[in-house]
């Protein structure tokens, strides 16, 4: 036992020894007793026994083959070279041994000019691409890592070497990867790795990471402060969703428009909108015609009314956002870190115009069109839909 201990303490104390440049004398003699030799010992052997990230022999010739392996700062590609003889160079402690263990992508080409263009698209907070503690602020319109119909796009993947530092510790992801993915017309907080320990596949798999989002949705589906949980499988797969009633106000086209916060307990694809549309019967403003259409029978349902036209609200920007989210430590997951950011003020912003545009008598009809209305309930303007711009009946 206690021989054992000393070799173990010994190969550590080279391990250290070779990572801070100190040579590979030592590491030699732990590579003599590893692989059972007396005198030749190959440097793929050294190689394998000084750098935990190389622990094979494969591992080992591979970088030897592939030019990453440099003695002396001379690079070494022979798969049979032999490791360097202690005594026969001018320094002390023998031999320098590097070996590059790691790369990250090069940044795109001009990609500081590529952000600056797609922050001068848009004077809104959310729509500026910016770097947070652990985190990535997404803009709306953009795909978070790439895939088979959108090769050819930016995504927010290839920004992220030019957002985030390499890491200090941990083994290097190739680029820095995002840890889960927002809908590409959502905006909001999305966690990064730039190592592989830092991915918390574990958490998503455990549930341990919490997310909140902003909705506003068409209709009124309960009082301001209302809150409760509804569960419906999404996709053959159960789904849980929590919701608060934030506030309520008139609208012209839909009546009421409701904002909500939403906390997803499980992360299924579209959860949210489709629990909103399917289940309240309360689409959230601006969403897919498709989905706002499936939402008739539940709105059917809830109000014991047709649901309304379809109608574009501020801009068309789909009015959900994620403004949290919280996760573990890595070594205590009662120890958590929260991101959060600002509510955008298209929210406010919409919110204030639809009541103040119902109060003035503006209405939808049935047929589509816009009006506003006197007192007395008669059409003073038409907006649009009506084939003619102002008029009265």
């Amino acid at each position: 036992m206690a021989s054992t201990a000393r070799v173990a303490s010994q190969r550590d104390d080279d391990r250290r020894a070779a990572r801070k440049g100190y040579g590979c004398r030592g590491v030699g003699r732990w590579a003599k007793i590893a692989f059972q030799r007396e005198e030749v010992v190959f440097l793929h052997h050294v190689v394998a026994v000084a750098f935990p990230a190389l622990p094979t022999l494969n591992a080992a010739r591979k970088a030897l083959r592939q030019g990453r392996v440099l003695v002396d700062g001379v690079v070494k590609k022979q798969h049979d070279a032999l490791a360097p003889v202690p005594g026969r160079v001018s320094t002390t402690n023998g031999s320098i041994l590097l070996a590059h263990l790691g790369a990250v992508d090069s940044i795109l080409p001009q990609v500081e000019g590529l952000l600056q263009a797609w922050n001068s698209k848009s004077e809104r907070p959310e729509a500026r691409t910016s770097a947070l503690p652990e985190a990535v602020n997404k803009p709306c319109g953009m795909h978070c890592k790439p895939c088979g119909f959108n090769t050819g796009l930016v995504t927010l993947e290839g920004y992220l070497p030019a957002l985030v530092e390499p890491p200090l510790t941990g083994t290097h992801c190739r680029c820095p990867r995002v840890c889960h993915r927002l809908d590409f017309r959502v905006c909001g907080p999305v966690l990064v790795a730039t190592a592989e320990e830092t991915m918390l596949k574990a958490s998503f798999e455990h549930r341990k990471v919490k997310k909140e989002y902003r909705a506003i949705v068409c209709g009124r589906v309960g009082e301001p402060g209302s809150h409760w949980s509804i569960s419906a499988p999404v996709e053959g797969a159960d789904a849980t969703t929590e919701i608060q009633v934030l506030s309520v106000v008139r609208c012209p086209h839909f009546d009421f428009l409701s904002e909500l916060k939403l906390i997803p307990v499980t992360g299924r694809h579209h959860q949210l909108r489709q629990h909103c549309a399917l289940l309240l019967g309360a689409p959230i403003v601006n969403e897919e015609r498709p989905l706002f259409q499936a939402a008739a029978e539940a709105w059917q349902r809830r109000t014991g009314s047709a649901l309304p036209p379809y109608h574009v609200r501020g801009g068309g920007n789909l009015f959900l956002q994620a403004v949290g989210i919280t996760f573990p430590g890595d070594d205590d997951d009662a120890v958590t870190t929260t991101v959060e950011v600002s509510v955008s003020s298209r929210f406010e912003r919409l919110l204030r115009t639809s009541q103040r545009a119902f109060e003035e008598g503006w209405r939808s009809t049935r047929d589509g069109r816009t009006v506003q209305l006197s007192v007395d309930g008669k059409t003073v303007g038409v907006v649009w839909g009506a084939g003619r711009a102002a008029g009265s009946s």
